[in-house]
């Protein structure tokens, strides 16, 4: 599955703007107001780039010293705060502040909507493609390591299943990838990444 996947990058940005206008309208659907202001607002980056003739995404590994999520893989991101004009700005403070990606380096393509997560937080998940090579400056107190899996092995159903684990009482289904050059990735992240395939026609 080389080659990019016949993936261009005006083919992505046009899939993910598709795929939003799309999420939108379900989205108004699903959710009373009341139940938006019960959420808190965050916002993740899935930064994307171009190396050895196929697109990647890039994800970090978090520290074993955060609050939340410790050791475990992730999209740049994080909560809303006061000063962030809208959620696009969050999401690029966040990414700067983790790894050093600064916002005008940054090519949004759009986002694949909002995505509620258990502890509490509605989550934007934008795309977005980075130059790459890149120079990474790790937040050694948030982010352990930085790390990048092709599109077409996460595109391949044969690297990921579902699994099913407690919680609260009750058995929820939970994503898991296959181990990556030593990571894995799983949980939100996993089906956020799914999100991301099944908006570029990628997925099984």
């Amino acid at each position: 599955m080389g080659g990019m996947l016949h993936l261009t990058q005006s083919g992505i940005q046009h899939a993910i703007q598709s795929y939003q206008a799309d999420v939108a309208l379900r989205h108004r659907s699903v959710y009373t107001r009341d139940q938006l202001d019960q959420f808190r607002r965050a916002a993740v980056m899935i930064p994307m780039f171009e190396y050895n003739n196929d697109w990647h995404i890039l994800l970090t590994q978090r520290s074993d010293t955060v609050e939340d999520h410790r050791g475990q893989v992730a999209f740049p991101g994080g909560a809303r705060e006061k000063e962030d004009k809208d959620l696009s700005e969050t999401a690029l403070r966040e990414m700067q502040e983790e790894i050093g990606v600064k916002p005008e380096d940054v090519d949004i393509f759009g986002h694949l909507g909002d995505m509620s997560i258990l502890t509490g937080f509605l989550v934007r998940i934008y795309v977005g493609r980075i130059p790459w090579p890149y120079e990474i400056k790790i937040a050694r107190e948030e982010v352990k390591s930085v790390f990048s899996i092709p599109i077409p092995w996460l595109a391949d159903s044969e690297n990921h299943h579902i699994q099913f684990r407690n919680y609260a009482g009750r058995e929820v289904p939970v994503i898991f990838f296959d181990y990556y050059d030593g990571y894995q990735l799983w949980g939100a992240s996993a089906e956020m990444t799914l999100g991301l395939l099944k908006a570029l026609n990628l997925s099984g």
